[in-house]
């Protein structure tokens, strides 16, 4: 009796125990189990690119990228949502040794007083510039991202935790063609092996996009008129400015200055066939004109501010749009090299920016609007800029 019941015990749990098994192997394989800390040590001392980019168990973002910035100890840093993730290190020549662009760390208000504590404590080193995306999310009332904070201790590493673990292998019988073995081995997790993720210097490789754009020459709105229409994240209606919020977000700036900290706010641009639309939204157009008027109030408070804009106002096009909310690295780029050159920058750091590689890059035949092609993809691509937009 006792030996029917080893046996049938033992044949209830083989099922599960192979279950588990076989889903561990794949996720090893795809490089989804390598922790944060593995990622980051061998990101920051790989002499080539490798790409960070999970796409079952989850990134866990907030803690890879303030893991990254720990290491490196950067001097010129992003900070701020998705919209920050195109600046590059080539980007602040001769500082790009120094540089670490630690978007989506901070995800709103109460990120960003929690970092600029911990800089004013010590506990992490303070650098000495700071882009600040400056996106509608740190001023509107009612926004899902004030729920995403990673003040959270211990932070989180979803390849060490068992429940993500589980979710993913069930994803994985769910799904063949996550299961498929990338072709390429560029980096850590099934996204970055394939080329798509987080760059060493923080940035984020847009690798479906940019070889779509390459196919078609065609720009991509990414579903945001559809989500104003419908009135999706960001556009909970009613939109409705924080004036509590405003004042938060001042106070932090005055405590980087105190700081010592030289700062650059960045107002994200929208695409012209966006923007077009948005402008004949009441609700919308209600927050937005409260919106630009802080960003008046940002200017003459005396901060670098790199102001919002549509393409067309810069003499480009949407192609220069990875969608209607996000610039290229390319638009990034031209964004703050117009600023830097045009505008007479305060801050002592912009005005020491050498910009030689990234003139090369503007002049160079594979560069194309959405991208410089420096990692994207190696095959020429004829260009279709008109030269004379790079250097007015």
């Amino acid at each position: 009796m006792m030996k029917k019941f080893i046996l049938r015990t033992l044949l209830f749990l083989t099922i599960p125990v192979l279950y588990a098994g076989i889903g561990e192997l794949y996720l090893s394989n795809l490089k989804e189990t390598t922790s944060i800390e593995e990622v980051t040590d061998i990101q920051k001392n790989s002499p080539k690119e490798l790409y960070y980019g999970r796409q079952i168990l989850g990134n866990s973002l907030s803690n890879y990228k303030l893991t990254m910035f720990q290491k490196k100890q950067p001097n010129i840093i992003t900070l701020g949502q998705s919209i920050t993730l195109q600046f590059r290190d080539f980007m602040f020549e001769p500082y790009e040794g120094e540089f670490y662009n630690t978007g989506l760390m901070v995800r709103n208000i109460v990120d960003l007083e929690y970092v600029v504590t911990k800089f004013e404590e010590n506990e992490l080193r303070k650098p000495k510039f700071i882009l600040l995306g400056t996106d509608l999310s740190f001023v509107l009332k009612t926004s899902i991202l004030d729920k995403q904070e990673f003040t959270r201790t211990p932070p989180i590493d979803r390849a060490t935790e068992s429940r993500s673990h589980l979710k993913g292998i069930q994803n994985l019988y769910l799904s063949a063609k996550l299961r498929r073995a990338p072709s390429n081995d560029l980096g850590f997790g099934k996204s970055g092996m394939e080329g798509r993720g987080y760059r060493r210097d923080g940035s984020y490789r847009h690798k479906p996009e940019i070889e779509k754009y390459a196919e078609t020459k065609e720009y991509h709105d990414g579903n945001l008129i559809n989500k104003l229409h419908s009135q999706q994240s960001p556009f909970l209606m009613p939109m409705e400015y924080e004036s509590a919020k405003e004042d938060r977000f001042l106070l932090v700036l005055k405590r980087f200055r105190a700081l010592d900290i030289d700062l650059l706010l960045y107002f994200p641009p929208y695409s012209d066939e966006f923007f077009n639309q948005a402008k004949q939204n009441i609700q919308f157009m209600h927050f937005w004109k409260k919106y630009i008027s802080f960003q008046s109030k940002l200017i003459d408070l005396d901060y670098d501010v790199i102001p919002f804009t549509t393409p067309s106002n810069l003499g480009l096009t949407d192609d220069y749009m990875v969608d209607a909310e996000h610039p290229s690295e390319v638009m990034s780029a031209i964004q703050l090299y117009k600023y830097c050159k045009n505008a007479n920058p305060m801050n002592a750091t912009l005005d020491q920016l050498t910009f030689e590689k990234l003139e090369m890059l503007f002049n160079d035949p594979n560069t194309f609007p959405i991208s410089f092609l420096v990692d994207s993809i190696s095959q020429p691509i004829k260009n279709n800029l008109k030269k004379e937009i790079w250097v007015q």
